[in-house]
């Protein structure tokens, strides 16, 4: 009876600690559109990494080229789990979106706040939302946009992790 119980206690262990995993686990294969930079911002701190941000609008083909072929196959690769945070947030969407103090804003707002005039824009940004690396704007070639976000990403997580702690 005695190993019964532990069996089952090990066994609930085990699933709480995969629950927990699952929680920040990156979904493979998708560009998630930014719902609680705050949220974000908290497991970017954790793991001293910045947020990356594609800001895109419908219909933008450039958009759908940087997400589809340089951003998507990104979340793919386990290497950039402890390198980088990746998002959308859509310029032409009113959907509700908590900045990273916590504010309601939406996604067009914060667009508009970010001072993108120009899709594709990304950006990066430490976890108290302050830009971090020069963004990327546009779309002039594939070739080199793969290199030019690493550097970028590279750039980004030396800042932080130079950075004074704060909190």
């Amino acid at each position: 009876m005695n190993r019964l119980k532990y069996r089952i206690g090990f066994f609930a262990v085990i699933l709480a600690c995969l629950a927990l995993t699952s929680a920040h686990a990156v979904e493979r294969g998708k560009l998630p559109f930014a719902t609680d930079l705050n949220k974000d911002a908290k497991l970017a701190r954790e793991k001293q990494i910045p947020i990356l941000i594609l800001f895109s609008m419908q219909g933008c083909g450039y958009c759908k080229r940087v997400r589809e072929e340089i951003l998507i196959p990104t979340t793919l690769n386990a290497d950039y789990d402890n390198k980088v945070i990746l998002l959308e947030v859509d310029s032409s969407n009113y959907a509700k979106l908590i900045d990273f103090e916590g504010n309601v804003t939406t996604q067009a707002a914060f667009v508009a706040k970010s001072r993108v005039g120009l899709t594709p824009t990304v950006k990066f940004f430490d976890p108290q939302g302050r830009e971090v690396a020069d963004p990327i704007v546009g779309l002039v070639t594939v070739d080199y946009y793969g290199g030019f976000l690493d550097q970028a990403i590279d750039t980004s997580i030396a800042k932080i992790r130079s950075a004074p702690a704060t909190n």
